[in-house]
């Protein structure tokens, strides 16, 4: 072999040395970035995991320290109209206060009523049956109720009484109206009450 093949030939081959080492360092590289993303994706999949374990558990410790606090939301501002609960804790208030009562009714119910045709003008029915959407309350409706006092008369004190225990009530109630009719000299009075209590379903 002549000195000149020998020449061109040692030229060739570093030259695809050259082509090779370029090829496999942009190879390489190409390859560190893509490690490198699905690393950087790794971490952040790890971080969101991270945050979501921390939520979860500072859900939790929220859950059991309020869970007393929603025991009594529930109670102030129940989910469904119990009226037989309703009546047995207006009853026991007012039997704590001395007082018998001769009626304790709720606003008529429109439930199992013929809907109205487009011709009854006058008669339109709520769409919502015996309770009334608090205005500026989301999901928050009042159910009136109405309350009456027995025939025989009682001591005013024993009416404060009364009304001092639905106030302490846990239930939440609003006094809407009240009628008190006093005799014997205003020293005894029986009573019309209206109230509204809340609820949400």
């Amino acid at each position: 072999m002549t000195p000149k093949r020998l020449y061109f030939l040692i030229l060739g081959l570093s030259a695809l040395i050259f082509i090779a080492l370029i090829a496999s360092v942009f190879a390489g590289n190409y390859l560190l970035k893509q490690q490198s993303e699905k690393l950087s994706q790794a971490k952040a999949e790890a971080q969101a995991i991270d945050n979501q374990k921390v939520s979860l558990a500072q859900a939790k410790n929220d859950l059991e320290q309020y869970a007393e606090l929603n025991e009594i939301a529930k109670s102030v501002v129940p989910q469904d109209k119990d009226q037989a609960k309703t009546v047995r804790e207006i009853n026991k208030i007012a039997g704590a206060s001395g007082i018998e009562l001769s009626q304790i009714s709720f606003q008529s119910s429109t439930l199992g009523q013929r809907a109205p045709t487009s011709s009854d003008t006058q008669s339109k029915l709520p769409a919502i049956t015996q309770v009334q959407p608090v205005p500026g309350i989301n999901g928050v409706y009042a159910l009136e109720i109405t309350i009456v006092s027995s025939k025989d008369p009682i001591p005013y004190y024993k009416f404060l009484e009364f009304l001092e225990g639905l106030e302490n009530n846990r239930r939440t109630a609003h006094v809407k109206s009240i009628s008190v009719s006093p005799v014997a000299a205003g020293a005894n009075v029986t009573f019309l009450l209206k109230l509204n209590a809340y609820l949400k379903p």
